[in-house]
């Protein structure tokens, strides 16, 4: 397992996840965002109408439980805790965590 920086409009939280999702994270963070949630039934529990368009709504939770449910279920992500800063404003010592911001 390694750390991750995941955000999503909200302070960066880090996860312990499979070795291949942090040696591919952006890889998979698409996967999850652009195809998953609009191709799955699974999925598209996650779509709302908002003024009459059909939205995603998700985040870092959603994303690992996607990882935990179907991609990983026995290499379980987990939260390590939450970062005192924003994407935008972390600290130089953060700099080589594989890290996305959805």
């Amino acid at each position: 397992m390694k750390q991750v920086l995941l955000s999503h409009d909200s302070k960066v939280r880090m996860y312990a996840v499979p070795d291949e999702v942090a040696d591919h994270l952006e890889e998979y963070c698409l996967d999850f965002a652009v195809n998953w949630i609009w191709k799955d039934p699974e999925g598209r529990k996650l779509l709302r109408k908002i003024g009459g368009v059909e939205v995603a709504v998700y985040g870092a939770p959603e994303f690992i439980d996607y990882l935990n449910r179907w991609k990983f279920p026995h290499q379980p992500s987990v939260l390590v805790g939450e970062l005192d800063w924003y994407d935008y404003e972390l600290p130089e010592e953060y700099a080589g965590y594989p890290q996305f911001h959805f």
